[in-house]
């Protein structure tokens, strides 16, 4: 339901219940939620294409979006045991929280990006490729770090390119689908993805997505940005590594 209501995909709350709550293996539990994420990710994306009476979903973005973080996810697996984690996920906590300052700006005295339904029409190809560029670049730091996409590549598309609070949710649950399921095949290949476990996860995942998106739709965009921002702020607690305590990958 967070997944599809913050257009995210729900993996920053699937991994740490299954790690608490399972007892799973963190890199399984990171496994499992890949997986699980593609259906997720279907189905919150239809709606928010197909459920509101205009399209708040930009397809030219996702794709543009897919080309570059399905590059940029294979880089930043094969870098992730060359740079220092550590360092990274301090800068990406921060960023986190700067984002996260815009967002709850936006919904306490509004702004120019929390709109009825903004989109990227008219950016041309030299924006088009920017937003390639800008998909290598989410999709290497989610290779680095397992952070997900969307928790990127939303405020990327509101700031970076104005694009509106649901309308860049909506994209960021179709643009994740490369990146979640190449990352599952990946994990499968190791051994490190339950598939049975994935298997539930997306049996109780789809109706929530479905109710998620839908409020989506429903709540203002800037009770969306509120609640985006305060992810985000959460995010970054969670990100940020503690004194003598090991990170995983």
């Amino acid at each position: 339901m967070a997944g599809g209501l913050l257009g995210v995909g729900g993996g920053f709350l699937m991994v740490p219940l299954q790690v608490w709550w399972a007892r799973t293996p963190h890199r399984r539990a990171s496994g499992n939620s890949l997986a699980a994420i593609v259906p997720i990710g279907i189905v919150g994306a239809c709606v928010y294409y197909f459920g509101g009476s205009a399209h708040q979903l930009d397809l030219p973005v996702a794709v543009f979006v897919m080309i570059g973080s399905s590059a940029g996810a294979l880089v930043g697996a094969g870098w992730a045991s060359r740079v220092p984690e550590r360092i990274l996920k301090m800068l990406l906590a921060a960023l986190m929280v700067a984002a996260a300052g815009s967002e709850l700006r936006n919904a306490i005295f509004g702004g120019s990006t929390v709109v009825a339904a903004a989109s990227a029409a008219g950016v041309g190809l030299g924006g088009y490729l920017l937003l390639a560029l800008s998909g290598a670049l989410i999709g290497t730091i989610s290779g680095l770090t397992g952070v997900g996409g969307g928790v990127l590549l939303v405020p990327t598309l509101v700031f970076g390119f104005g694009i509106g609070q649901r309308v860049a949710q909506g994209t960021s649950l179709l643009a994740i689908l490369p990146t979640a399921g190449v990352g599952a095949v990946v994990h499968q290949r190791h051994g490190e993805l339950d598939s049975r476990a994935a298997g539930w996860m997306s049996l109780g995942g789809v109706p929530g997505a479905l109710l998620g998106a839908v409020l989506a739709l429903w709540l203002p965009q800037r009770a969306l940005a509120g609640l985006f921002g305060l992810l985000l702020l959460a995010m970054a607690v969670r990100m940020w590594p503690r004194q003598n305590e090991a990170i995983p990958a």
